[in-house]
């Protein structure tokens, strides 16, 4: 083994060299990405297959939106604890016939699913009404909206 070291020092050397530099990655990487293999949201998610929303559900809040005469366009989509639905109404719809909308979503729901997801409601139009767009959102443990500030 000595003989085989003495023959070949720069090979040695180079070996032992870049095995330091492999470990120096490694300690770095972890160092600064600590949690890389853990989940996004952390155990904030736990019991979620309780009180899934299912697509069908998604789809029943669509269509309830959509079948009322002040909506042009709804639409759905879950991330981690927020229900998050955008709306575009009609271009003679006013403020508290918009914001009168979520009831549609809150009936759609189980009450286990309104305690359990946040509710965020987009509500827009296609021309430039000043008023418009307009943000809700309805807290887990809140039993009404917070809106924007009206303009």
């Amino acid at each position: 083994m000595k003989k085989f070291i003495k023959n070949n020092k720069l090979v040695v050397i180079t070996f032992v060299i870049c095995l330091i530099f492999v470990i120096l990655v490694f300690a770095i990487k972890l160092t600064f990405f600590p949690n890389e293999g853990t989940a996004i949201y952390g155990d904030r998610l736990d019991g979620i297959e309780k009180v899934k929303i299912t697509e069908s559900e998604e789809d029943s809040i669509i269509a309830t939106l959509e079948d009322k005469a002040e909506v042009k366009e709804a639409s759905c989509d879950i991330e981690g604890r927020i229900l998050n639905v955008l709306i575009t109404v009609n271009d003679d719809v006013e403020l508290d016939q918009a914001k009168a909308l979520t009831t549609s979503i809150i009936e759609n729901l189980e009450e286990d699913q309104t305690t359990y997801y946040d509710i965020q409601v987009f509500i827009s139009k296609d021309n430039d009404d000043t008023r418009f767009p307009i943000i809700g959102y309805k807290h887990q443990n809140k039993d009404e909206f917070s809106w924007t500030k009206d303009r």
